[in-house]
């Protein structure tokens, strides 16, 4: 029987998750994307192209957030967590990009030369907006990265099983 989780034990998931669920609003209808992402502090860290997702955060900043663990039919858990986008620059941006880095690090593999992937690299060197205005029009190329957090402010999680 599914039970409420406590504070630990949803913030264990969200350090833990590796994809969740943003949810946001488009126009009357919702629109809910996967995204990888760190967590540190109730707040969820991410980084997207230019697109619909982004513009979709801009004009509507309230969201939702869902990470899952399924173990067994009878053995999961799960956190709902509402909050805000906001779009980070300069060197907030970058501290997020390191977070994000150290993040997904051991999950890059080693190539032969015992390098790791090129897509470590690319966070690295993102475009990042300096910009302090996220409204502005960025001047910066379709394909600009865009680094930002949800700052959580309401969750709940529930599990069913031993955890």
């Amino acid at each position: 029987m599914p039970t409420e989780m406590t504070r630990d034990e949803i913030d264990d998931l969200l350090s833990t998750g590796l994809v969740g669920r943003l949810g946001m609003i488009d126009g009357e209808q919702p629109y809910v994307v996967p995204i990888s992402y760190a967590y540190r502090d109730g707040a969820v860290y991410c980084h997207s192209a230019q697109g619909r997702k982004v513009q979709l955060l801009r004009a509507q900043p309230e969201v939702c957030f869902e990470v899952d663990e399924l173990d067994h039919i009878d053995r999961w858990r799960s956190v709902i967590a509402w909050g805000r986008f906001e779009q980070l620059v300069g060197a907030e941006a970058k501290r997020a990009t390191e977070l994000l880095v150290d993040r997904f690090r051991p999950l890059v593999p080693v190539d032969a030369d015992g390098h790791q992937g090129a897509e470590l690299g690319m966070m690295r060197t993102l475009d990042i907006p300096r910009l302090p205005d996220a409204q502005a029009t960025l001047g910066r190329p379709a394909t600009a990265a865009v680094v930002f957090r949800v700052n959580l402010h309401t969750v709940t999680g529930r599990r069913e099983g031993e955890w």
